[in-house]
């Protein structure tokens, strides 16, 4: 089945990778970017490209099925607070407002774990009650509430993902994408908690596999659903992975304290249809894509 699907931030890497990747399989993608594609970029016959400032009126499309929004200001491109909080909240209201006047089937809005706030559970659910949330944590809530908000005023169909780092050619402002560009320069890495279990990546390609299975088949209601790896892995083996894939000399330094260790539990997204790769298969997906140019 073919759909009209409507990507924001379609200029970062979850939105230009989740654009992309559903125009190759045969759905008509209106991908919304704050500039214009660079003239190098990817040309595929049924993805168009549209800039524009989603906080205004008409800056999407009239008419279109499935909305999937990924667009949102991180504390790493505007560290103002005050600032982050409003343009997240500002482009949210107005993409959710103009979703609900084109009589769209469904919506899709990618949160962040950054929504729990300050962890301190061995394992995240979705029930886990947020702790003390920063201003894009805050933003990331309000916005899961708008989209509920939505669906209790006719949307039919609507789910929050709230994902941890996610990995791929290009990722950045995570954890991982910052080890392994550190990996590939020769860099020692420094870690914490060398003997505590790890689960919080997703791969890209994981990821855009779920919205294109879900979006094709999407579920009455509102739902939220947090995204991890299976088969867990010590960080010493997370770290000790990017090395060895990447084909380096390891080089790794342990340090004490850091923010409190968690798992991330995906019953509800395996319920949902995720199919998951495991942490060494991200690991090795993400490295491979970094290296030779390629994503699947």
């Amino acid at each position: 089945m073919a759909l009209h699907v409507v990507v924001t931030g379609a200029g970062g890497f979850v939105g230009g990778f989740v654009a992309r990747w559903l125009a190759a399989r045969g759905h008509e993608v209106t991908a919304i970017s704050r500039r214009p594609p660079e003239p190098a970029a990817e040309v595929l016959p049924r993805l168009t490209w549209r800039d524009g400032d989603l906080r205004s009126p008409g800056s999407l499309p009239a008419r279109f099925d499935v909305l999937i929004h990924c667009a949102a200001e991180t504390p790493e491109r505007c560290p103002e607070p005050a600032n982050l909080y409003q343009r997240n909240m500002d482009v949210s209201r107005s993409v959710f407002e103009q979703l609900l006047e084109t009589r769209a089937r469904a919506a899709v809005f990618l949160s962040s774990m950054a929504a729990y706030g300050k962890v301190e559970v061995p394992v995240i659910t979705e029930d886990t009650p947020p702790g003390e949330l920063d201003p894009y944590g805050r933003a990331k809530r309000d916005s899961e509430n708008l989209l509920q908000s939505c669906v209790d005023r006719g949307l039919a169909s609507a789910l929050t993902i709230r994902l941890p780092g996610t990995v791929g050619k290009g990722s950045h402002d995570n954890f991982l994408s910052t080890a392994l560009r550190r990996v590939l320069s020769g860099e020692t890495i420094k870690g914490r908690n060398p003997d505590s279990p790890f689960n919080n990546i997703v791969y890209v390609g994981d990821l855009a596999a779920f919205l294109h299975a879900w979006i094709v088949n999407s579920r009455s209601g509102y739902a939220v659903t947090n995204l991890g790896a299976t088969e867990p892995l010590k960080m010493r083996e997370v770290l000790s992975l990017l090395f060895s894939f990447s084909g380096r000399e390891e080089r790794v330094v342990f340090e004490s304290g850091g923010k409190t260790p968690f798992l991330i539990s995906i019953d509800g997204a395996l319920s949902l249809g995720y199919r998951p790769s495991t942490v060494r298969e991200s690991l090795k997906s993400f490295v491979r894509d970094s290296i030779q140019g390629t994503s699947e």
